[in-house]
């Protein structure tokens, strides 16, 4: 219990001195996946770029980082017509909607890079993405397994958040 305790403390502490921040805090998820593509050298410049899920947590912010990216950027939503036309002309897809195999390998484009942000526990105790990752995984260039993907990243990107917002609350200069 008290290890929840002091992680709940830790998160309202890094929020409230982001929001108090010179700099701003970017949301976890959608600067971790920018740091992957980085890392992995993917040009983002002129991708078509559909995001699956409207969510304020991530599909929003997400869009907004690929528009900074370069990327021509679709967000899809439940009201979304057509669906799989988007996803098949995606050539970077961002999947977040918390629905095991939403998204089936057959729509994915052929060297498309895809990123599966959902994590879901099956009943039988497996623990899969929002892609049906073995057939993506055939027709993607790339694409984040589930877990062990994005997930890691997310943490990584909040104690660089956090590391930030402590600098900033003790106003530490930038070496």
């Amino acid at each position: 219990m008290h290890r929840i305790k002091t992680w709940t403390v830790s998160i309202r502490t890094t929020l409230a001195a982001c929001a108090s921040a010179r700099r701003v805090c970017r949301p976890c998820t959608p600067r971790g996946i920018v740091t992957l593509l980085e890392r992995y050298n993917i040009d983002t410049y002129g991708l078509n770029a559909v995001v699956i899920g409207a969510s304020n947590i991530v599909g929003r912010p997400m869009s907004m980082e690929l528009l900074l990216a370069g990327c021509t950027t679709t967000v899809t939503h439940r009201f979304t017509k057509n669906l799989r036309h988007h996803v098949e002309n995606a050539d970077l897809l961002i999947v977040a909607v918390g629905k095991p195999g939403f998204i089936p390998g057959e729509w994915i484009k052929e060297g498309a890079i895809v990123v599966d942000v959902g994590i879901n526990r099956l009943e039988n105790g497996k623990v899969v993405g929002d892609v049906v990752y073995e057939d993506a995984a055939a027709r993607a260039s790339y694409i984040t397994p589930v877990p062990g993907g994005v997930g890691p990243m997310t943490v990584a990107t909040l104690i660089q958040n956090t590391l930030q917002a402590c600098e900033e609350y003790h106003d530490v200069e930038d070496a």
